[in-house]
């Protein structure tokens, strides 16, 4: 049996990092510059680590094939569920002031919720997988999981690494952090209101939810 190791497969280069800078300037969202700097690592990492060069290469989808929006790139989803963690630690914030939220942590994990995506998603990956699945699995590890991964390599903090974990399935087998139970409302509302709207494909709009019922779309693909 081959044997195979998750790291990069090119250098990091600048272009790297300004193409991270230019897909996702909710980068800038973060309060600390250092985290800042750290994120825009973990992203330039997890792409280098695959054959996709920019965010906006990444296919629009939730979990690979499906739910897939009907359109735009990885990068409509992981920007929106930034915004949207936002407004919902705001909506918060007003209404009770007692309220104390981590907003380095908050940003710095919504940014990198998916930040595991390019390993998941890598064709060559895929192709493996898929070929051998009793091998290594299928996949190896999920997006969540590498996510973890990448965090930790670049040095960001353990509370971001836990919300790049524990946003997604791997979350309902472990206590989540209040920062990382809002990217996962941010994260899980978004698909499934992107799946009420009509937005999602016909074909994989069931993977969200039994009782969705998604509106029409007219005029679109």
């Amino acid at each position: 049996m081959e044997h195979h190791y998750a790291g990069l497969r090119r250098p990091i280069t600048d272009e790297t990092r300004a193409g991270v800078i230019a897909d996702f300037p909710e980068i800038a969202l973060i309060p600390s510059e250092a985290l800042r700097t750290k994120v825009m690592e973990a992203w330039s990492y997890a792409l280098c680590c695959s054959d996709f060069r920019r965010i906006t290469d990444l296919p629009p989808e939730g979990n690979p094939g499906a739910p897939v929006l009907r359109q735009g790139t990885q990068a409509d989803h992981v920007r929106g569920v930034v915004r949207y963690a936002k407004a919902i630690a705001e909506e918060f914030t007003r209404s009770y002031p007692q309220v104390d939220i981590d907003w380095d942590i908050l940003m710095a994990g919504a940014v990198c919720h998916d930040v595991g995506k390019p390993y998941e998603f890598d064709p060559a990956n895929r192709a493996r997988w898929s070929a051998a699945p009793a091998d290594s699995g299928a996949p190896t590890f999920r997006h969540s999981v590498f996510g973890m991964h990448v965090c930790l390599t670049v040095g960001l903090p353990e509370e971001v690494a836990h919300i790049a974990v524990g946003h997604s399935f791997e979350g309902q087998y472990m206590g989540v952090s209040a920062e990382c139970m809002i990217v996962r409302q941010a994260d899980h509302g978004w698909w499934h209101l992107a799946g009420a709207l009509g937005l999602i494909t016909p074909e994989t709009v069931g993977a969200l939810s039994s009782n969705l019922r998604a509106r029409s779309q007219h005029g679109s693909n």
